[in-house]
């Protein structure tokens, strides 16, 4: 038994060798990059890097591990099968890393399951390969293949041979366990978040980020959650007549209402609530004191009662609020970095032109790939998990609410004017465990998450009762904004309801109080809305809509599970995608409202496929 687990250490100890050796040679073959960073954070590469290598390390120990259940009595067996085993692992894997040295280049991205595209047009691909040093990557290529199975067939030889002959009682039990204990070095550890790009992710350094990536993670982890297919499959008209009706949806002028006090460089602190469902904010027709501070704090600042989620999860969500992109049905943009490259973003802009950017989370930034997206877009500091203590911590997602605020409130002490800091809760996030008196009693899911939303609406109303004793108050702009909604509590049976959610916005830097904007408008809206109060351009932002330009057209889409919302002000209806059917309707939605729903699936999926 003990030589067994001894080669099952040695086989994937020596994997993750080679993988860190791969990464060497993709430094060295990109050694103009290389030499724009500071050599700390090619170590750190390797370090961050080093745990998505294990991670792959656990998915090839798989076969393994597994097929030494049945080498009790007879090893010889074993020995060819892992062989060829490594020998079809060692040339694929090194013709991923050869190619991805010369695709980054081109792509900027490591390498994925676009390259498949290739297959279909051969004639493109070998014309593509032009430019590319060929003879010496083939030379490299046999080189790896050559090192790779020299590494791995000296571990088989020294240790399978010495297997001694035990019984399937020892064997069976032991290797089973241990071929489902790999599921720990595979997720990435015991974190909440399983393995993604966020994991590795941890410098506002592209190149630094995509070195600490492992090659075929990548490229099988684009094969299980993206495919490879650049076929829309939400095609209703022509692209170019789709695309018309959508871009007629977005004609607006320069006639605007100004609300925000513009005299100096104003401050922007987004708070972004976990599953704030407007059916719990009494002002707008939902239940009574479930959130009495965001009530009260109503009447001081401006409402939004007409606004739309994007999407029904925070990854949607958060995109959809920062970046003003729309959700999709059946893929999250987040999960994908080198479309997320692409994107614009508030932070983006706010940085460009000056302000300082922060982003707070008491759970791990890598929950759902967050981490990758929020360091593509810029942001200066990003606050998470790992800057609370252990005691803070709720028993599944991180630091409670009130602890976040509070360290937000700390940091814009010392923070220079002017910033822009966004700050996610998530107490009201199942399992709703809240460190408060329980307000709301019960233990069904439905009293649970009515009193967390009341924690949660404690401490944020503590929050700008706290803020607006500080300097900076006069000339800050506070916007609280769902990131979705949510199914509970089931006071509505419309499908709308779920999406139907808050916005209000706060703070010194308002020229009005107490108003209520009725406009029908989505959380796609904010960004263009944000910026053009603020002066800035918003040009980029093509699927964002100043709520406040006058001659808006008001609409509102949302994506669900392979579904769709579409909300006018004459009414709405909610589409299922793979049937075709309209599960629901209301007003007086026509068959053109219809056919404008489906064009801004196939129009905003069609975007979503082209980045």
């Amino acid at each position: 038994m003990r030589k067994r687990l001894e080669f099952f250490a040695l086989y994937g100890l020596s994997w993750i060798l080679l993988f860190q050796f791969f990464r060497v040679i993709f430094f060295i073959y990109h050694h103009q990059k290389a030499a724009e960073l500071p050599p700390f954070l090619w170590v750190q590469s390797a370090m961050h890097g080093l745990q998505m290598d294990i991670s792959f390390a656990g998915y090839i120990l798989l076969i393994p591990t597994l097929l030494l259940v049945f080498t009790a009595t007879t090893t010889g067996w074993y020995q060819k099968s892992v062989t060829v085993y490594s020998y079809i692992l060692g040339i694929i894997i090194s013709i991923l890393v050869i190619i991805d040295l010369e695709l980054f280049k081109a792509w900027g991205f490591r390498i994925d399951t676009t390259s498949l595209h290739y297959l279909e047009t051969p004639a493109e691909a070998f014309a593509s390969m032009g430019a590319a040093p060929v003879v010496p990557l083939l030379i490299l290529l046999v080189v790896l293949f050559a090192l790779t199975l020299a590494v791995l067939r000296t571990v088989i030889r020294r240790t399978v041979p010495l297997f001694q002959k035990t019984r399937f009682v020892y064997t069976i039990p032991a290797f089973l366990l241990l071929t489902a204990a790999l599921i720990i070095p595979i997720r990435g550890g015991f974190q909440l978040a399983p393995m993604n790009e966020s994991a590795v992710f941890f410098s506002d350094k592209s190149f630094a980020n995509y070195a600490a990536v492992n090659v075929p993670w990548n490229y099988m982890s684009s094969m299980i959650n993206a495919g490879y297919s650049k076929k829309n499959p939400f095609v209703y008209y022509n692209d170019s007549e789709a695309d018309s009706l959508i871009r007629g949806l977005y004609t607006t002028s320069e006639d605007r209402q100004q609300i925000v006090d513009t005299t100096g460089k104003t401050n922007v602190i987004i708070i972004i609530w976990e599953s704030l469902t407007a059916k719990v904010v009494s002002g707008l027709g939902g239940l009574e004191n479930v959130t009495p501070q965001f009530d009260s704090l109503s009447k001081e600042g401006i409402l939004f009662t007409n606004l739309y989620a994007s999407g029904n999860r925070s990854d949607k969500g958060i995109v959809a609020i920062l970046s003003g992109y729309p959700a999709q049905p059946t893929h999250s943009i987040i999960k994908t970095p080198k479309k997320t490259l692409t994107l614009p973003s508030l932070p983006k802009e706010f940085r460009k032109n000056g302000w300082k950017t922060s982003f707070y989370y008491g759970g791990e930034t890598e929950f759902a790939n967050m981490k990758s997206y929020l360091l593509q877009e810029n942001f200066d500091r990003i606050i998470d998990k790992g800057d609370f203590a252990k005691e803070d911590m709720n028993s599944k997602w991180g630091a409670h609410d009130h602890l976040v605020l509070n360290k937000l409130l700390q940091d814009l002490d010392k923070e220079k004017e002017p910033f822009l800091s966004t700050i996610f809760t998530l107490s009201s996030h199942e399992p709703f465990e809240v460190p408060a008196k329980t307000v709301i009693p019960g233990n069904d899911p439905e009293n649970l998450f009515l009193n967390a939303h009341h924690y949660t609406d404690s401490a944020i109303g503590d929050f700008i009762k706290t803020a607006k004793t500080k300097p900076w108050w006069d000339n800050t702009l506070i916007v609280i904004v769902a990131d979705h909604g949510h199914p509970l509590p089931y006071t509505q049976k419309a499908k709308t309801g779920e999406f139907h959610i808050p916005m209000l916005w706060l703070g010194g830097a308002l020229a009005a109080q107490n108003i209520k904007v009725n406009a029908l408008c989505s959380q796609t809206d904010l960004a263009a809305t944000l910026l053009a109060q603020l002066n800035m351009s918003h040009n980029a932002f093509q699927w964002s809509s100043d709520i406040f330009n006058k001659d808006r057209k008001s609409f509102a889409y949302f994506a669900f599970n392979n579904g769709l919302g579409w909300v006018r002000p004459g009414g709405f209806l909610v589409r299922d995608n793979l049937g075709g059917n309209i599960t629901e309707r209301e007003g007086s939605l026509n068959a053109a409202e219809e056919k404008l729903a489906k064009a801004y699936l196939q129009a905003s999926f069609g975007d979503y496929i082209g980045r």
